[in-house]
């Protein structure tokens, strides 16, 4: 069973024996969520690694991770009653890559564990009542956090074939869960999972996602008052948590109304399987557990900001300019950060702060020209940061070169041929490049500029003087050439 697993491999990690540097195949696997998709995802900001303290100060997070979890307080993270088991407080590290996702940086935000309280009647065979409260010895500030989810909200969050979503660090090769993924880029993987009915969770019968069938769990494995199964499938291939995602979340709904509805608890040896789902410690039983652990369920404080809204983003060769508005309900921000994440998961960021109601700005410079961003801001107020913002995505680029109309040949019947040359738009898409040719009076004539810089006008009115110019536009405006003169033929 993957609980097993999950539970040997926090051991052997804390040993130094699964994460050693020069393990043969760590450069072939990229870990993840079998079948999921790259972090990172304003969904999941909240995602935090447990790490061994020993192997976190010899080698770096990326070697010393094991499990994952949830940041619900500054000073307090959900998890997996089986990732701590046995374990010291003492002995774990626990690590935000907020926002990048990314373990392998260096600017991650790391804090040792002071207490760790598991719930009472956690049964390491059984995995009845999965879940445990770690506390923080240094407040993790500045990053998102998740309310748990009550049961009266579960009543429809996570009813049979709602939509769900799992992330973590953990193995994508579900044949041989003990590679160790390449450190390099490590990125949590998120995917989109559905819940399973009792029937198939519980019941022992079947479950057929997008036509695919899944076998059920009967009542000697699954105890559905604790326990809740999920599984996903995406373009036919199976999504699944893996080992090494244990006491990661499970997350129901979206925005403001996200919650953490399950831990990742267990599920097969083999991961991503028809055999069976994976199964989550079902958060909305631990209710008074949970409160009794100092956890808060309060999703938002009355005073707290709401997300922003990015209205407007523009942009340079190397940096993007971000207008960001407030919520119209809400406490009224203080500050925003923007936080531009590129297609490798590095992360750049500029701060402001808030004009009241108004609108707000600021650069991020030393962006890469032509490189594609997806952007983000929150909001602060009183401390309380907000949810981020509904993504948005641009290119850095600024306007394009300015183009050089390098030769002119005019011939007779009202044609003029030119060669122009620096046409590119610098990073950005071009949309238009054109010649026109504009008389003193009369009607100006244009022509396309082709692939080869070549662009031919016609129509020209023989005898009359003409002033032409080459242009290039892209998204973020159009730059023109010196103009040249000639006279029709």
């Amino acid at each position: 069973m993957r609980r097993t697993l999950a539970t040997v491999a926090a051991v052997m990690t804390a040993a130094g024996l699964l994460a050693t540097p020069g393990l043969v195949g760590a450069a072939t696997v990229q870990p993840r969520v079998v079948n999921g998709e790259i972090g990172p995802s304003p969904e999941f900001g909240f995602i935090v690694a447990l790490g061994n303290r020993s192997i976190y100060g010899s080698y770096g997070m990326p070697e010393a991770q094991f499990c994952g979890g949830s940041l619900v307080s500054p000073t307090l993270v959900i998890t997996a009653a089986h990732c701590v088991v046995d374990t010291r407080a003492s002995s774990i590290v626990v690590a935000s890559g907020y926002p990048s996702g990314n373990l392998s940086r260096s600017d991650l935000t790391v804090s040792n564990v002071s207490a760790i309280t598991r719930h009472p009647d956690y049964d390491n065979k059984s995995q009845d009542n999965d879940i445990a409260v770690l506390t923080l010895a240094t407040p993790l500030t500045g990053i998102p956090m998740i309310t748990p989810l009550t049961q009266a909200e579960a009543t429809t969050m996570i009813a049979a074939r709602a939509q769900v979503a799992v992330a973590g660090w953990g193995a994508i090769n579900q044949q041989e869960p003990w590679v160790s993924p390449s450190r390099q880029n490590f990125v949590y993987r998120y995917g989109e999972l559905v819940v399973f009915p009792e029937s198939a969770c519980g019941g022992g019968q079947s479950f057929t996602i997008d036509g695919v069938r899944f076998s059920g769990y009967g009542p000697g494995y699954v105890n559905p008052t604790v326990m809740l199964c999920a599984g996903g499938v995406n373009g036919g291939e199976i999504v699944d948590s893996c080992v090494g995602d244990s006491g990661g979340p499970l997350i129901a709904g979206s925005g403001t109304g996200r919650r953490l509805a399950g831990v990742v608890s267990w599920g097969l040896e083999q991961c991503a399987t028809r055999d069976g789902a994976g199964v989550y410690a079902r958060v909305s039983a631990f209710t008074s557990f949970l409160k009794d652990a100092g956890v808060p369920f309060d999703s938002e404080p009355v005073d707290g900001p709401q997300a922003p809204t990015i209205a407007k983003v523009t942009g340079t060769n190397n940096s993007l300019t971000i207008t960001v508005t407030p919520s119209a309900v809400g406490a009224v921000p203080e500050s925003y950060e923007v936080v531009a994440v590129d297609e490798q998961g590095a992360d750049s960021t500029c701060t402001m702060a808030a004009q009241g109601t108004a609108s707000a700005q600021c650069t991020i410079d030393g962006l890469l020209s032509g490189a594609l961003y997806t952007i983000t801001a929150t909001a602060t107020a009183g401390g309380v940061i907000s949810d981020p913002s509904s993504p948005v995505t641009a290119r850095a680029g600024g306007l394009p070169a300015q183009p050089r109309i390098r030769f002119v040949q005019v011939e007779r019947g009202g044609f003029a041929g030119f060669l122009v040359k620096n046409i590119s738009g610098n990073g950005s898409s071009v949309l238009t490049k054109t010649v026109t040719c504009n008389p003193r009076s009369g009607i100006p004539r244009s022509a396309r500029i082709d692939a080869d810089g070549i662009a031919v006008v016609s129509r020209l009115k023989r005898g009359t003087t003409y002033s032409c110019l080459a242009s290039v536009s892209t998204a973020y405006g159009t730059a023109s050439s010196r103009p040249v003169s000639l006279i029709a033929k």
